[in-house]
């Protein structure tokens, strides 16, 4: 076991990063470039022992996890939310609650999921009874909480 070289690693890791088109899970093609890392280091540092290899692998692929859950999916989440919300606006669906009063929070069901849900809190400017059809206005956020509310108005 101690006669791993280099290119064992570098096999191992390009093994890995294809490994994930067959299952895409995304977590494998980490521990692949922490494995391919572990074998450029062997390449420029041949006498290291397993292990540290061991251990250069298992911190550069759970810090490339890390990294890339902890940065980077958080920045695509909310490039992805800002789409969505542009595609909600003009949505239509119908009030599974009423709001007779202007700032009365009132519960809107979807056919198809809006953002990710199928229903969701609505404020509207005018009443809305029980089985209304309401079409999106904007995305409101509320006092700095990721609660978000529909502006919706009634469709006629």
């Amino acid at each position: 076991m101690e006669n791993i070289l280099w290119w064992h690693w570098i096999v191992l890791g390009i093994i890995l990063v294809l490994m994930e088109m067959v299952v895409p899970s995304f977590t494998i093609f980490w521990f692949g470039l922490g494995a391919l890392v572990t074998g450029l280091l062997m390449a420029l540092l041949p006498d290291i022992s397993l292990k540290w290899q061991l251990l250069v692998f298992s911190i550069s692929s759970v810090a490339f996890t890390f990294f890339w859950f902890r940065f980077f999916v958080p920045r695509k989440k909310m490039k992805s939310l800002l789409v969505d919300e542009q595609a909600a606006i003009g949505q239509t669906g119908i009030a599974a609650t009423r709001a007779l009063i202007p700032g009365e929070k009132g519960r809107v069901v979807f056919s198809v999921p809006v953002l990710d849900d199928e229903s969701w809190m609505y404020l509207a400017d005018e009443p809305i009874e029980t089985g209304n059809r309401v079409r999106v206005l904007a995305v409101l956020s509320q006092d700095h909480k990721e609660e978000r509310i529909l502006k919706v108005e009634r469709v006629r």
